[in-house]
């Protein structure tokens, strides 16, 4: 925890250094499916599919962020359920780079970059908890026209580092490619976000 803590100071600092240019703007998003995602569906398929294309978000989610030149840092808090027993609070920082942006300065096209998640999977009803970070790299393709942004990613999973407070378990690192190794060993996930730039 203390590790996030310091992360998110040093995150929090580089936001500052970066404001005091002129070149900015700033951004406020939604990931549309995030909160049909958290809605428990009566047919299984839905509930195992839907999260794969909402980013793992479960209920409402806002984003936002700084663009600066060719770089968005980017911040997303998500608060919400897979079903009726449990509460998934999400918190995750990371940063793009718009490769179209930068050779044609358009503002709009392709873009890469690295986030990190924090989640925890708290189960309501044995009051247990599981607290994970993750590493993910992203791919996508944000669109803006005039003050509105739309934003398409592909976000691939590579690290996970998880602790519960269950009795006798230990704390666990390790590369981690698909939310779900037994059906896919390599599975990203998608996110589809709607958002205005100011």
């Amino acid at each position: 925890m203390k590790k996030l803590v310091i992360s998110l100071v040093v995150i929090g600092f580089s936001f500052g250094l970066l404001g005091q240019s002129t070149d900015k703007s700033y951004y406020l998003t939604t990931n549309i499916l995030s909160p049909v995602a958290g809605l428990n569906k009566s047919v299984t398929a839905a509930n195992v599919l839907v999260p794969l294309f909402s980013n793992l978000e479960y209920g409402p989610t806002i984003s936002g962020g700084l663009l600066q030149k060719h770089h968005a840092f980017e911040a997303r808090l998500t608060y919400g359920k897979s079903n009726k027993y449990n509460v998934i609070p999400q918190a995750q920082v990371g940063w793009n780079f718009f490769i179209t942006d930068y050779f044609k300065k358009n503002e709009s096209g392709f873009y890469v970059g690295a986030f990190a998640r924090y989640w925890m999977y708290r189960n309501t009803f044995s009051d247990t908890n599981l607290n994970n970070i993750t590493s993910n790299l992203t791919i996508g393709y944000v669109w803006k026209k005039s003050k509105l942004i739309y934003d398409f990613r592909v976000n691939q999973p590579l690290t996970i580092y998880s602790k519960s407070n269950i009795e006798h378990t230990k704390p666990s690192f390790e590369a981690n490619f698909s939310p779900m190794p037994e059906f896919l060993p390599i599975l990203p996930f998608l996110s589809f976000n709607i958002g205005y730039k100011f």
